[in-house]
């Protein structure tokens, strides 16, 4: 198990949800890798209520990981993806949720841990495949093809979900251009996602996105981040949502 210390309390106060009406919306979100975040996230809070464990996906989401990579290699050797322009987050990690993973590359495929006061509050865990990193309280990683960004961290100064959701789209606006949002969504659990389209600035990509804020502790902010090519939204939603399903809480930690 991999950690990272976060050292210090911040008190992050609640707040009555709040959107900002400053971009055009799209339309509600349905499917793809923006529906399996929003049916997913946190843990997927169903993760959660069956008592999330360390670094385990379903069953029947594994078997359906299996089949979307089988899938995404035969999409990938067709002349349509391989003559159309692509992202490498590896060379331009987004930095979604306004921190940087600057550790070297770690092994992932197994469960990183985020700590605060040496306890363990945010738990995640990645496929073997992806190319992961560290920050001072985050987790990135991104797929092994480049075309799929996914974070994980807290937002210790960010006072409540209604500055969280300023504060990833202000990131959204620094990394893409012609943002769409999608309808908001909200959980059962109480997480609010964000999520859209949008086009990176630099490599010109069409990109979707999802970015969960939910509560790690009472009080105490945290957000999940997802960023695929759009092209490949389809081809990720399970291996997503599998992510999803392998994020804890504090309060998971101590079912231990």
């Amino acid at each position: 198990m991999r950690t990272l210390q976060i050292l210090g309390v911040a008190a992050l106060g609640l707040s009555v949800l709040a959107y900002e009406a400053r971009a055009q919306r799209g339309g509600a979100v349905r499917g793809g890798m923006r529906g399996a975040v929003v049916g997913g996230v946190v843990g997927g809070q169903a993760g959660a209520a069956t008592g999330a464990k360390i670094g385990v996906v379903s069953g029947a989401t594994r078997a359906a990981i299996n089949r979307e990579s089988q899938a995404r290699t035969q999409y990938q050797s067709t002349a349509a993806y391989q003559n159309a322009p692509r992202s490498n987050f590896n060379e331009a990690p987004p930095e979604a949720l306004g921190v940087a993973a600057t550790s070297a590359e770690e092994k992932s495929g197994e469960e990183a841990v985020i700590k605060k006061n040496g306890k363990p509050i945010l738990g995640i865990t990645f496929p073997a495949d992806w190319k992961q990193r560290t920050g001072n309280h985050c987790i990135a990683a991104v797929s092994g093809d480049g075309e799929a960004y996914a974070m994980l961290a807290t937002l210790e100064e960010v006072a409540g979900k209604e500055a969280g959701i300023k504060k990833v789209k202000d990131c959204l606006d620094r990394y893409l251009k012609d943002i769409k949002y999608d309808e908001p969504s909200e959980t059962k659990g109480g997480a609010v996602v964000v999520t859209g389209t949008g086009k990176g600035k630099k490599a010109g990509v069409d990109v979707v996105f999802a970015a969960a804020l939910f509560d790690v502790t009472k009080g105490e902010l945290a957000g999940a981040a997802f960023i695929v090519d759009e092209k490949m939204e389809d081809h990720y939603k399970e291996t997503i949502r599998g992510i999803c399903e392998t994020l804890r809480r504090a309060d998971d930690f101590d079912k231990e």
